[in-house]
């Protein structure tokens, strides 16, 4: 009782999951389902005029009469002609082209609703994931992000033409199904029997085989992205610690997986077409057998009924089959729709938005009480309390962990505070548009996110309006103008994956023309120099010096040679502010900085 019922509810969640793609394209499938009832309409009159030019073809008349074989005498009477063989004849060619131009309507308009709704599923996916709050991207797999957008999207293609295709199929069916039996009623019996079977055969393997190879093809594709992200990402450490071997081995695995499964849904899902073909041949012989026993005479007389009826089954047979490899096709579909559905209707955490415009930055952004916990980690800033003034340089330092790039977190509303909050002037942050607030900031962190693009477009980032001269302005501002002119292409060249073609120092060059860019009215630095060597710190500290004019500043350094002249260092140790003041007062503490600076001077 307990497994029926599941059953039944996963009958409901998959009609649940089809509609939410379908719903938006109600007018769209009415459309095709009339389209559907014409194609059924034509296949139908086509297979019923077969039977007049058989009997006629054998000088036996137009043959016996029911409601459609009247209806298509009455259509042939139409045409002008003498020889009533002919007017049969000329009525299917129109009927055929008919079809065929119906047919071809269906086809572009079912695969205009399908594309479009795949497209709009992609669209609302992106949008989504980008409106979630950053922690959502620390705690998802890049590649299992990607697979969901991109891959499992594509299934949605299939799912969306295959309940197309298979409203199509039905009315078809019907259509034959209803001249079969006008024809003979237990010839079509057997036919429906046959589809009938085949119908809860192609359910079963469909529930059994189709969704459970579905659902592993979709894991194992998805941990195939993973690893190939994980790679591409990580080529440089994996090839010096010698370890190509060990992701080959994980990669040929997971390949084996998706492909076993493949196999494993293609066998099942042609065998069972193929044993139709053979009932379906075998019902005809049979039926043969039957009417010669029945007939051993007279079965000349019965050839036009039964050449009809057989070509009538046949085009039926098409129909049934397809509709056993659509279904099957669906529930293999159904594991990715399922990622891209809970994807769609998972309630994803954002930062919320204030109601006001930020319009001027004018006294100071201060921490009040503030206290943060990473997600599974612990207390990452306690109680924290500090000042940033307008105008000024403050340099946050502390050894690693101590919660500096958590501070420039909070600020930049990454994150908000678990405890106290962050005010601008006064006024709590969370009050504040987000746009209205980072549109005045400009960021240059360690990690320089370079695009594979030209240095002019990883220069303005995509954003349209500048002109040539202000971005060489920038370029020279930031240093870095004299090495892109050494390009063949100059602004035009295009960088490579990650800025492959430029140094680390030239990458922060370009990110600090790109802050340049935007004209912000607060710079944040977020170990901007760290990982450079002497004489590209030189150079970076040369145009990060130019930018910091007349700007307000908040330095995270490592090297703290290079904040000596802020205007206040904050020092932090464990999540806590444990001093602030300028290099020299701080120096004559003795204390915590003290004791960083003469660990840097001894080494």
């Amino acid at each position: 009782m307990v497994k029926k019922k599941k059953n039944a509810d996963s009958k409901q969640l998959d009609f649940k999951l089809i509609w939410f793609f379908l719903k938006p394209y109600k007018l769209q499938i009415f459309g095709l389902f009339i389209l559907s009832v014409i194609i059924g309409f034509l296949e139908a009159a086509t297979v019923a005029a077969i039977y007049p030019i058989v009997s006629l073809g054998m000088d036996m008349g137009s043959g016996p009469s029911n409601f459609l074989l009247s209806m298509i005498e009455k259509i042939a009477e139409i045409f002008p002609l003498e020889d009533v063989f002919i007017s049969y004849c000329l009525l299917i060619i129109i009927l055929v082209i008919l079809g065929f131009l119906v047919k071809a309507v269906n086809t572009w308009f079912s695969a205009y609703m399908s594309s479009n709704a795949v497209r709009v599923v992609k669209e609302r996916l992106f949008r989504k994931q980008l409106a979630a709050d950053y922690q959502y991207f620390l705690d998802e797999k890049q590649g299992s992000l990607i697979y969901t957008t991109t891959t499992a999207t594509s299934d949605v293609w299939f799912l969306v033409t295959s309940v197309a295709e298979i409203l199509s199929q039905i009315i078809l069916m019907v259509s034959v199904s209803i001249l079969l039996f006008s024809m003979s009623w237990k010839g079509a019996l057997l036919v429906v029997f046959v589809g009938v079977v085949y119908y809860f055969a192609s359910q079963y393997i469909g529930i059994k085989v189709s969704y459970a190879t579905g659902k592993g093809r979709a894991e194992t594709s998805t941990t195939e992205h993973i690893i190939l992200n994980e790679v591409f990402n990580g080529i440089k450490q994996i090839k010096v610690y010698l370890t190509e071997g060990r992701w080959l081995e994980r990669f040929e695995n997971t390949l084996r997986r998706y492909y076993a499964y493949l196999r494993k849904d293609k066998i099942w899902g042609e065998n069972i077409g193929h044993s139709l073909w053979l009932v379906f041949f075998m019902g005809i012989i049979i039926i043969a057998v039957i009417l010669r026993i029945q007939s051993p005479t007279g079965l000349t007389s019965l050839f036009p009924l039964f050449g009809t009826f057989a070509f009538a089954a046949l085009r039926l047979l098409g129909p049934i089959t397809n509709f056993g490899k659509l279904r099957m096709l669906i529930m293999g579909a159904l594991p990715n729709a399922e990622l891209v559905y809970n994807t769609l209707n998972r309630e994803f955490k954002k930062i919320k938005e204030g109601d006001k415009e930020l319009k001027s930055f004018t006294h100071n952004m201060q921490f009040d009480h503030v206290s943060f916990t990473h997600k599974g980690r612990k207390t990452t800033i306690k109680d924290v309390s500090i000042t940033l003034e307008k105008g000024e340089t403050t340099a946050i330092v502390g050894a690693s962990g101590a919660g500096k790039t958590t501070i420039i977190d909070l600020l930049l509303r990454l994150f908000d505070p678990d405890k106290g909050q962050i005010n601008i002037d006064g006024v709590n942050l969370k009050e504040y548009k987000l746009s209205s607030w980072l549109s005045r900031i400009g960021l240059v962190s360690q990690d320089t996110f370079i695009i594979h693009d030209s240095v002019k477009n990883n220069i303005t980032f995509g954003v349209e309006g500048y002109s040539e001269e202000q971005i060489i302005q920038a370029a020279k501002s930031a240093n870095v103008h004299d090495f892109i002119i050494e390009f063949p292409q100059g602004y035009d060249t295009i960088v490579g994956e990650r800025g492959t073609k430029l140094s680390g120092g030239q990458m922060q060059r370009i990110a600090i023309a790109r802050a340049i860019m935007k004209k912000p009215d607060i710079l944040i630095l977020d170990e901007a120099t760290s990982a450079l060597d002497n004489v590209s710190q030189a150079l970076v500290q040369e145009a990060i010096n130019k930018l910091s004019k007349d700007r307000t500043v908040v330095v995270v350094a490592h090297r703290l040679s290079t904040i000596i002249g802020a205007d206040k260092i904050v020092v932090l140790e464990n999540g806590r502010v444990m001093e602030e003041g300028t290099h020299g007062e701080l120096m004559m503490k003795k204390g915590v900085y003290w004791n960083l600076y003469k660990s840097q001077e001894s080494t």
